[in-house]
């Protein structure tokens, strides 16, 4: 029974078996367990696997799509496989989880169905957008996941980028704030993703330098970011970033440069600069939640941004003005804000300013020194953390360079105020540095000690009198004695280090008298034991002897036959001079001992019966010195003798002349000051005096002006010479050199009073003219007061001009207001009587004719000086905010008949209403410079002229488009209407003629004014004419000048064309890039066409040179400007051709225009202009060397520069069947041959053998492009198309070209007269 039961058991579930799967079940099982239901799959029968692959669909449940690579697998049906697809692929949207369901099943297609994942892959990538947020770091990760794969790597990096990016308005649906984490977790699984596999790293790197190529967003930062964090990819991410800032703000300045460029393209380029800004501000402003992993990567971008330079010199002309950080800003910024926000970033951040100041080159470490002072500034209790590095820098003080370290001490010095053992620290090394042997050490050593005293000071003078109520405060009562350890003693403790600056050198005295003044300008308490100081050394080179009180002879001293100074004495007058000023303008504030001792002098010692004080003893001394140089006359030598064994008598006498010049301008400047707080009595006596010294010094300048001219006529050759620097021997010494140009410093108050007097004089003796011509005598003391006080101000307005950082800027701005306006406002009188007595003179009758023409070369010389006064001053104002204020005074001191000497030509529209203020006062100012230019021009005022027209051209820069178009007009009107004979003039005023005239009128000017030039400077009409009728201001003394700046203006041309094709090249680049994912870039074809435009007027004005018989130098030039024509023109031609596997356009019509004028109009001459350079060679004896050695090099350059652009001309004309060749003409100069005037009967036979080959390959019938390169038929006149449409355009041409090179080697080689310069060039191509 059991036995039965048990046999029975085994049959029962064989009739119970589970029925087939079906498609419905496969699914309601796949809702459930997708992997179970893809086991049942293969048991389907292949009707049911088609209905249920139909079934799948954009609205099909995401573990139903799952199956998808699986039934692919099982070979299903094509149509019913197509159809899916179709149909997934035409659904408009799909729901977030049909997204990540055909991501992460992309990957797992079969190898048949690869084709299919681009589309799906541009459908994803569209449909990000829609996407809910929490679902987009799972899609992410899919995506990543098939990069890995590789399946299309590339394309998934920059959709991703370009999505978290916001390209083109694209975002996450969420807030702020949960959009934020999201980016977070999808960089998280991007530095996963990256670690885990290097070859998406470097695909990360790739994907986002293209991103970065049109505009870098801020999550492609942070990517780049997490990338740089793996060492392998460091150098590369951070390069990205760092050319990603560099070429934006490049391509920024460029943009606000060339004219021709469309306004469209400017805006974009202002918008991609902008971009990358903020892109990389807000990494650092995001990093402080969660993102702590790319600190060290940020730190290491914003030190390369500080180091990177930023220009090609001309940021003024072309500077960052419409919110456009600098890299160096950038970088300053991102620093500071890291060191801010992020505690653990700042050992970091201070540790890489040690080293790069220790190790960078000057200009590399002055960025950082400006970051490093920025930081103690703007935070310095945390930097007090950080002293021990500060002291480690200090120990390279005496070994960096003397800017740097001064600089250095200059930073370090906030934090003196509160810590003692720095400062301690700092008067050590400066203490050591002291004992070097270098002058640059001393001087650097000198500054710190100097500076050290200044900071004291300002801290001393910002608190409260530490004297005060401490009796009533005895809690508090060693926080007194501190402080006064810490001020008061501070300039008694270094009097010793103070002393053995004046036992230095000449250079390091001169600073230290500079820093003495600014000790007692910080803190005029101290001016009595200044000169106490001073006293005994003083003595050293005075005595009281009225004759002669000064020791000059002792200033000097002869070593290893070198003339070297010993005493800088005009500086320690003038240091003297205005201590004695500051102290009389702060008489009587405090006590002279109310704090401290003096330098180890007790208090009743400075109040002996019998003593006198030091200002006294200085006072009296100085007024000794002053009669006594009043005395002086030319034919007194103003020194003595006696000690002139030291040197040659005529060598001492020219270094005494020196000498004096400098003092004698320390007691004009010390008598000067004096006119301000005069009464009206005295102030007559003070201007009396004024004009003898000033007398005086014009002895002396006329001394050593006849020495300059006795050297420069005997042309030193009796003057032993210096082998190491190539100078006499007495000039030798650097001090000496510097002695003339580095004399005492004039106060502002003591120039505008000297400015005022010179006013006057003019007005006296305008007065006198009208009623009595004035004695020659009052002429030459107005004369010589006038060139005294313009050269004065000059140097002033140079050493403000010559300031950069912007603490120095915004001092610049302080003086501009309070001192510098005044002295504007007299010199811009000072040029009005000079035009209009230069004009008075002109008209006017002399009395002795070699008087007046004296008197005429005088005032020219100080008009010359008055404007570059203000052209000086103008200089940093171009671009900076209270240019308004200088143009604003300079507008008030014009006379008041001004619009009476205007000519209606003259002045611009200025009927817009709505224009402020500062732009009406430039238009004033514009036509006020336009009447000075017309007034100059008038009287052949050629040095003033070009002033004038500098002023100007950097004025007119602040005119919109439309007003400078009239301002052009002007310019234009110069050249078409006036005659002028001198080069330099006429140079400059063609010069802003084109610089004003808006693209494309700018070349089209050029392009007409070169016409004429040809006509002037064609082979056989040389001389024939004098001038042009168009433009008069061509003629035979102007056209060498024109011609130079003309090329001048074509090199310029082709720089900024080199740039448009570089920024060309990267947008076609991008686009090619971003056509995967369905970008159309277009604005390309706009930066085409302007390239071409501007191309086709260079060829114009190319084209008229190339009928010029230039000199050789010019002609050289034209050859190598040429030769880099046609290579941007072969760059051109080969961004027309499509890269392998992208669809060939036919070229831009604008590109086929440019490509006929080139070959009919420029390619064509240039081989009769080469030609004629090498005949003129043969008929040439002198200098026939050196030429060949420059045509070596320049004409085989241009031959192949012109047959590689014809190459690729070649090459788009096969690709696109459009013949751009049809003016093309045969090369005759490629064998660049030294031709000889008798040939041998071989090379004629030779020749007569390749002249017939050359014939019969010309009678060949020719169906193809290279037939064109055969000279033209003049009634040619086939259309493009057609002509392209008939043959094979290239092949033949090809064997043409090849057949011609054999034959041109095969002569080459058996006439052995070959350059052979062009085989290297060719190599290095």
């Amino acid at each position: 029974m059991s036995a039965t039961v048990a046999a029975s058991q085994p049959s029962q579930p064989s009739s119970q078996q589970p029925p087939p799967p079906t498609a419905d079940s496969v699914l309601r099982l796949a809702s459930c367990d997708p992997s179970a239901a893809a086991a049942l799959l293969q048991d389907l029968p292949p009707d049911a696997l088609a209905n249920l692959l139909s079934s799948l669909s954009a609205a099909s449940h995401p573990n139903h799509l799952e199956l998808l690579p699986q039934i692919l697998s099982l070979s299903p049906s094509p149509t019913a496989a197509s159809d899916v697809f179709s149909s997934l692929l035409s659904e408009p949207s799909w729901p977030s989880a049909t997204l990540l369901a055909v991501a992460s099943l992309l990957r797992d297609l079969p190898s048949a169905y690869r084709s299919r994942v681009p589309a799906f892959l541009s459908k994803i990538l569209s449909l990000l957008p829609n996407a809910n947020a929490q679902d987009l770091p799972a899609l992410a990760y899919q995506l990543l996941l098939l990069a890995s794969k590789p399946l299309h790597p590339r394309a998934v990096l920059a959709g991703l980028l370009r999505f978290f990016g916001g390209h083109r308005g694209a975002r996450v649906r969420a807030p702020p704030s949960i959009a934020r984490q999201v980016e977070g977790t999808v960089l998280m699984h991007v530095s996963f993703a990256v670690k885990q596999d290097p070859a998406l790293a470097k695909e990360v790197v790739v994907a986002a330098k293209t991103d970065a190529a049109g505009s870098l967003s801020g999550f492609a930062v942070a990517v780049l970011l997490s990338v740089a964090r793996v060492q392998r990819f460091n150098e590369g991410a951070v390069g990205v970033l760092r050319d990603a800032a560099t070429v934006s703000r490049r391509d920024y300045r460029w943009s606000r440069r060339c004219k021709w460029l469309p306004d469209c393209l400017k805006e974009q380029c202002a918008q991609s600069a902008q971009c990358v800004e903020k892109a990389l501000l807000k990494t650092v402003d995001e990093s402080i939640g969660g993102r702590e992993n790319v600190l060290p990567s940020i730190v290491e971008v914003g030190f390369l941004l500080l180091e990177v330079s930023d220009g090609d010199g001309r940021e003024k002309e072309y500077g960052f003005d419409e919110g456009i950080m600098s890299t160096e800003e950038m970088g300053l910024n991102m620093l500071k804000s890291m060191f801010e926000i992020h505690e653990m970033a700042r050992t970091k951040i201070i540790e890489q300013c040690k080293f790069r100041i220790l190790s960078a080159k000057p200009h590399q470490s002055s960025p950082v020194l400006r970051l490093l002072g920025c930081l103690i500034r703007n935070h310095p209790f945390p930097m007090l953390e950080y002293i021990a590095h500060l002291k480690e820098l200090l120990d390279y003080f005496a070994f960096m360079n003397d800017k740097i370290s001064t600089g250095l001490i200059s930073c370090i010095l906030p934090l003196t105020k509160f810590s003692r053992d720095l400062k301690d620290y700092i008067i050590l090394v400066a203490r050591k540095a002291m004992f070097k042997r270098e002058d640059t050490v001393r001087i650097a050593a000198t500054n710190a000690i100097v500076e050290l005293i200044i900071t004291e000071s300002k801290y001393r003078n910002n608190e409260a009198n530490p004297f005060q109520d401490s009796s009533s405060q005895p809690s508090c009562s060693q926080q007194p004695e501190t402080h006064l350890e810490f001020g008061r003693s501070l300039f008694q403790e270094l009097s010793g280090l103070l002393r053995r600056c004046l036992s230095q050198q000449a250079k390091v005295k001169q600073v230290f008298y500079e820093g003495l003044v600014r000790i007692v300008a910080s803190d005029p308490v101290i001016a009595d034991n200044v000169l106490d100081f001073l006293w005994p050394h003083f003595l050293n080179y005075y005595t009281e002897d009225t004759a002669c009180p000064l020791k000059i002879d002792s200033c000097f001293k002869v070593e290893n036959d070198k003339l070297c100074i010993v005493e800088p004495l005009h500086c320690l007058l003038s240091c003297i001079s205005n201590i004695l000023q500051l102290r009389q303008t702060n008489k009587g504030e405090r006590p002279r001992d109310a704090h401290w001792k003096c330098f180890g002098f007790a208090a009743s010692q400075d109040n002996e019966v019998g003593r006198a004080s030091s200002s006294d003893l200085f006072m009296k001394a100085l007024s000794n010195i002053q009669k006594y140089m009043k005395s002086l006359t030319e034919d007194q030598p103003g020194q003595s003798q006696e000690d002139c064994s030291l040197s040659s008598p005529s060598e001492m006498v020219h270094c005494h002349n020196i000498a004096m010049l400098g003092i004698i301008e320390v007691f004009v400047d010390l008598v000067a000051s004096k006119l301000e707080n005069a009464a009206d009595e005295l102030k007559e006596t003070i201007e009396n005096e004024v004009m003898e010294l000033v007398e005086v010094h014009g002895c002396f300048e006329r001394k050593t002006s006849k020495r300059r001219e006795k050297k420069r006529r005997r042309g030193d050759s009796s003057d032993p010479i210096d082998k190491h620097t190539n100078e006499t021997k007495e000039n030798s010494n650097a001090s000496l050199l510097k002695l003339h140009e580095k004399r005492g410093k004039f106060m502002d108050s003591s120039l505008y009073e000297l400015a005022v007097m010179c006013v006057k004089h003019f007005s006296v003796d305008n007065f006198d003219k009208c009623s009595q011509y004035p004695s020659q005598t009052k002429l030459n003391q107005s004369s010589s007061l006038t060139s005294f006080v313009l050269k004065a101000c000059l140097e002033a307005f140079k050493s403000l001009t010559a300031k950069e950082s912007m603490d120095t800027m915004g001092n610049l701005k302080v003086t501009l207001h309070e001192n510098v306006r005044r002295l504007l406002q007299a010199i811009m009188q000072l040029i009005w009587c000079l035009l209009l007595d230069l004009k008075q003179e002109n008209s006017g009758i002399k009395r002795k004719m070699t008087q007046g023409k004296k008197n005429i070369e005088n005032k020219r010389d100080q008009l010359y000086l008055a404007l570059t006064c203000l052209k000086e001053l103008l200089k940093p104002s171009v671009s900076e905010a209270h240019s308004s204020d200088v143009i604003e005074v300079l507008i008030s001191s014009t006379p008041p008949n001004i619009d009476d000497m205007m000519d209606a030509d003259q002045l611009l529209d200025m009927n817009d209403g709505g224009m402020d203020p500062t732009t009406k006062n430039v238009h004033v100012f514009l036509n006020i410079l336009k009447m000075l230019y017309a007034r100059v021009l008038s009287q052949s005022l050629l040095r003033e002229s070009e002033v004038v027209t500098k002023l100007i051209l950097g004025i007119s820069r602040k005119l919109n488009p439309e007003q400078r178009r009239l301002l052009g007009h002007w310019a234009v009107g110069l050249c078409t209407n006036e005659t002028m004979q001198s080069p330099s003039t006429a140079r400059e005023v063609v010069k802003l003629a084109v610089h004003l005239k808006p693209a494309p009128d700018d070349m089209m000017l050029v392009s007409d004014m070169t016409t004429e030039l040809k006509k002037l400077i064609t082979s056989g009409d040389d001389g024939i004419r004098d001038s042009r009728d168009a433009f008069p201001i061509i003629n035979c003394k102007t056209k060498d000048s024109l011609a130079a700046a003309f090329l001048q203006m074509v090199e310029s041309c082709l720089i900024e064309l080199e740039w448009g094709l570089g920024k060309l090249k990267a947008m076609l680049t991008l686009g090619y890039e971003s056509a995967n994912i369905g970008d159309q870039p277009g604005e390309e074809r706009i930066l085409e066409e302007a390239l071409y435009s501007r191309s086709t007027l260079v060829v114009h004005v190319l084209s008229s040179f190339a009928h010029m018989s230039l000199k050789d130098t010019q002609a050289e030039q034209f050859l190598k400007l040429t030769a880099k024509f046609y290579k941007l023109l072969t760059r051109m031609a080969k961004s027309q051709i499509a890269p392998k596997g992208y669809k060939q356009s036919i070229p831009n019509l604008k590109f086929q225009k440019t490509a006929e004028v080139t070959c009919r109009r420029l390619t064509a001459p240039l081989y009769d202009f080469i030609s004629s350079v090498q005949e003129s060679q043969q008929t040439s004896k002198k200098g026939i060397l050196a030429k060949i050695r420059r045509e070596s090099k320049s004409i085989p350059e241009l031959i192949f520069r012109i047959e590689e652009y014809e190459k690729y001309l070649i090459q788009l004309s096969k690709h696109t069947k459009v013949n751009l060749l049809r003016h093309a003409k045969r090369s005759v100069a490629r064998d660049f041959l030294i031709k000889r005037k008798e040939k041998s009967g071989e090379q004629q036979q030779e020749e007569d053998c390749v002249r017939a080959n050359d014939k019969s390959s010309q009678n060949e019938p020719d169906k193809d492009v290279e037939g064109s390169n055969a000279p033209v038929e003049a009634h040619a006149d086939e259309t493009i198309r057609p002509s392209a449409q008939c043959g094979n355009p290239v092949q033949d041409s090809e064997s043409d070209g090849e057949d011609e090179a054999i034959s041109g080697r095969s002569k080459r080689a058996k006439t052995n007269q070959i350059v052979q310069d062009s085989d290297e060039e060719a190599e290095d191509e």
